[in-house]
């Protein structure tokens, strides 16, 4: 089987769930500035997957590169991808 590109949806979940505890105003007040559901906020929270404009809005509000959690094919599951901002 080929090596395939993926993305690293649980790296951002942990990254998201960070930051939405340490804002303190709720879930559906953070998602109605981002721009996306709360239940989007869930699912990206715990690695699931969403579309790609919601994870742009989330990865914009978060100020980190979207890019950041991009794993270029042949990238192993344990390898570090480097974030460019916190």
């Amino acid at each position: 089987m080929e090596p395939r590109a993926s993305y690293d949806y649980r790296g951002l979940g942990l990254i998201l769930r960070d930051r939405l505890s340490a804002d303190g105003r709720g879930w559906r007040v953070c998602a109605a500035e981002i721009g996306v559901t709360a239940s989007d906020l869930s699912r990206l929270s715990s690695g699931q997957h969403v579309s790609a404009a919601k994870v742009i809005a989330v990865c914009d509000w978060l100020a980190v590169s979207f890019r950041a959690f991009y794993r270029p094919p042949g990238a192993k599951q344990g390898d570090d991808v480097s974030r460019d901002a916190h």
